[in-house]
């Protein structure tokens, strides 16, 4: 057991302000029984699970994180362990949600059986690919950027002899080609993609690059927006942000574009009662959340609970890598992201941290 906060845990249970001193341990903290039952949730757990479903007591771990998923099988690690186990870069999705990457260290504690789950937010970049994926990564980069150069100057063409409307098409291209080219440039062939490179930007300039693309690409389904023109500015990666939107909008886009009347409504808004902790050390900050809905058939049944795994997809010919690159692009920014979806309707809600400094 080396995780000197799961080893203080350890220690004082059995004390008698041991629930207290939990419930304000600013590290998330959660108990699990032999039956994978959660038994204890500390405040900063409850804080950062909020929203994945009904209460967290009682429930078995896959119930809430899904039977396959990280979480999941670290705990059934911990429970037939003596020493325990720990983990870096735990994605901490599930079923409809996607709360960014955690530290997770676990392991036995008390006389009863029982495993202390203790987790560490982080926003870092994924441990580096091994020495086969470094070669995918390059040739992946290399064909990317090849037909790049052929298509922003067929878009300069167009633009120098069409029309207003057709200009500003043109333009979008060439802004497009560059933001791709940027991001292949980004990638790192002994490592990952590169962390966020942050900067303060207004979130409504990548929502309109988004609207602008998939408004081009979908003409037939009509885009709503709903913004909140008060938001203050945030600190975040303007491409990697127009990347995560896009991929969510672009599958909004793919679930309507068949029907009559599909719609898809971006809205934003600054959610004063909502607060995060993005790590065990971090304060608690205030959200500013996107929305990204449509009037669709909802989630297909057999990739609903896996919705943000890599390669979880219905489409035929599809890679099933949009999600799981937007949901890693957002917890890159300490945000998360959580699903609601049936007949007819179908929400991603994302929720970005607003700097103390820039809260109104």
């Amino acid at each position: 057991m080396t995780d000197p906060v799961l080893r203080t845990v350890a220690a004082r249970l059995g004390q008698p302000d041991a629930e207290r001193w939990l419930e304000a341990l600013p590290a998330p903290v959660i108990g699990i029984d032999a039956g994978e039952r959660v038994r204890f949730v500390n405040g900063a757990a409850a804080e950062l699970l909020a929203g994945v479903g009904r209460g967290l007591l009682g429930r078995r771990l896959d119930e809430i994180f899904g039977p396959d998923a990280p979480m999941t099988t670290l705990a059934r690690r911990a429970l037939s362990s003596t020493g325990g186990v720990a983990e870096a870069d735990v994605a901490l999705v599930g079923p409809g949600f996607a709360l960014g990457r955690a530290s997770v260290a676990a392991a036995p504690v008390g006389e009863n059986g029982y495993i202390a789950l203790v987790l560490t937010r982080t926003g870092r970049a994924r441990i580096a690919p091994a020495a086969a994926e470094h070669s995918a990564v390059r040739t992946l980069a290399h064909e990317v950027r090849n037909p790049l150069a052929g298509i922003r100057a067929a878009a300069q063409l167009i633009s120098r002899s069409g029309d207003a409307e057709s200009k500003s098409l043109a333009q979008l291209i060439c802004d497009e080609v560059d933001r791709v080219h940027r991001l292949t440039d980004r990638i790192d062939p002994f490592g990952a993609i590169e962390p966020p490179r942050f900067e303060r930007l207004n979130i409504h300039e990548a929502l309109d690059r988004v609207r602008k693309l998939i408004g081009s690409s979908a003409p037939n389904v009509m885009i709503i927006e709903r913004y909140d023109p008060s938001l203050p500015a945030l600190r975040g990666d303007l491409d990697q942000l127009i990347q995560a939107f896009l991929n969510i909008a672009k599958n909004a886009a793919e679930a309507v574009e068949n029907q009559k009347n599909g719609e898809i409504s971006i809205s934003t808004a600054y959610r004063s009662g909502v607060k995060f902790r993005s790590a065990a050390s971090g304060a608690a900050r205030a959200q500013l959340e996107v929305r990204i809905a449509d009037n669709g058939p909802g989630l297909h049944a057999d990739v609903a609970d896996r919705l943000f795994e890599a390669f979880a997809t219905t489409k035929p010919g599809g890679m099933g890598l949009g999600l799981t690159v937007a949901a890693d692009i957002i917890a890159r920014h300490d945000g998360r992201i959580e699903v609601e979806s049936a007949p007819g309707h179908t929400a991603f809600r994302i929720l970005l941290p607003i700097d103390p400094d820039d809260t109104p």
